[in-house]
């Protein structure tokens, strides 16, 4: 087969839920309550979208479709959150993609909550694989834990990766909210600058910000006004001619598309987005997307409608596909399971005598419930299974 049959033209994707889009800000600028008013407004039913919340910053909202992950675990066992989302959220979704579509964009609030979880559960999990009693304290020390085999930050990235791929797959749509801070930075040639960035280290930023198409950071943006009201442009002195604050400023918030001098955290993968600030509504934001997904049609003769309908079908194919890919693969969970199930059938000291040799050489290792290997593990299992002692 030529690789010639692979190539194909790309119609840019014309739906919100058919991109990676990611909404920054400080603590209480609008982040969740954005994402309520937005999709309210995009989609006829509130089916259409699925909010997993990662923390409470829903508590003051009505929404009616939402998942309070954060609530599967307390911070003391943050790593249950995560272990409930890979294991029962996106396993479940992507087996209705499949059977028959519920929703279509996933809210993920917030991003550095989500990260906190994974994190939990990739140390709770490396602890027990290394028999590190008192635990693994942070992401660094995985390397020491493990005698140098894993980095941590590497291994948190292949964790959060395969659930999110997962979903992509399924042709689901996804819009992360994120916190922002603000990051002063040296140049090479010695110059400090002030930005405000994603609050999340770099591994979060590979997962949420490099596969987001449309990213926006909201902006608390204050004027300073004089008694009357009216905006200044130079600052109040007094007697002495010195500079002083004014007593009145205004505050508000508004919505960045484009990166500027001090903000570095927007843009995306379109042309035709806002240079200036944009007011804070959900109708702007709208308006943004569908002028952004305007300008990027310049050839196709098919209006926005006709290739909606048409991705839509294309994206529903797709997940079908990928599901029933998904059920034919069997997990190293579920392997580790069965091999459970065959120990029963034997004593300690036959286990000692007939298991553990053969284990160690089929998977390098007696403690099997470490190995992630699946084909190693089916080799492991199907020994156990067949294995029948002397009599």
């Amino acid at each position: 087969m030529s690789f010639r049959t692979k190539v194909k033209t790309n119609t840019p994707k014309v739906e919100l839920h058919s991109i990676d889009s990611l909404i920054a800000g400080s603590y209480k600028t609008g982040k969740t309550r954005l994402w309520k008013e937005a999709t309210e407004q995009h989609y006829l039913s509130p089916d259409d979208v699925l909010l997993l919340a990662f923390e409470a910053g829903y508590e003051t909202w009505e929404l009616e479709n939402i998942i309070p992950i954060h609530q599967e675990g307390s911070d003391d066992e943050l790593w249950r959150v995560w272990e409930f989302f890979k294991k029962e959220v996106v396993p479940g979704l992507v087996k209705e993609a499949k059977e028959g579509r519920v929703t279509k964009l996933l809210g993920i609030d917030t991003a550095d909550r989500c990260i906190d979880a994974a994190t939990a559960w990739i140390l709770r999990d490396r602890a027990k694989k290394y028999g590190i009693p008192g635990g693994i304290a942070s992401l660094q020390a995985l390397g020491q834990a493990s005698s140098n085999e894993e980095n941590g930050y590497t291994a948190l990235y292949d964790e959060m990766k395969k659930p999110f791929d997962a979903l992509k797959n399924a042709g689901y749509g996804k819009m992360s909210l994120a916190w922002t801070k603000e990051k002063e930075t040296t140049l090479y040639n010695g110059m400090k600058y002030n930005s405000i960035e994603l609050m999340m280290h770099a591994t979060g930023k590979k997962i949420f910000e490099s596969q987001a198409s449309l990213i926006c950071c909201l902006f608390n943006e204050v004027s300073v006004l004089d008694r009357s009201g009216n905006e200044m442009n130079e600052n109040v002195k007094d007697k002495k001619q010195r500079e002083k604050g004014s007593n009145f400023h205004e505050t508000r918030t508004v919505m960045v598309f484009r990166p500027t001098e001090y903000i570095s955290i927007a843009g995306g993968r379109y042309t035709d987005l806002p240079v200036e600030p944009v007011e804070y509504s959900a109708e702007n934001f709208l308006k943004v997307f569908e002028d952004a997904v305007k300008g990027q049609l310049k050839k196709t003769k098919k209006n926005i409608e006709e290739l909606k309908v048409e991705q839509e079908q294309e994206r529903d194919e797709l997940a079908k596909e990928y599901g029933e890919q998904e059920e034919k693969k069997i997990t190293a969970e579920e392997l580790i399971d069965s091999i459970h199930k065959q120990k029963e059938r034997f004593t300690n000291p036959q286990l000692t005598e007939f298991v553990v040799p053969e284990f160690k050489v089929l998977l390098g290792t007696a403690n099997y419930p470490s190995v992630t290997d699946v084909e190693a593990l089916s080799k492991a299992l199907e020994y156990i299974s067949n294995l029948k002692l002397p009599e």
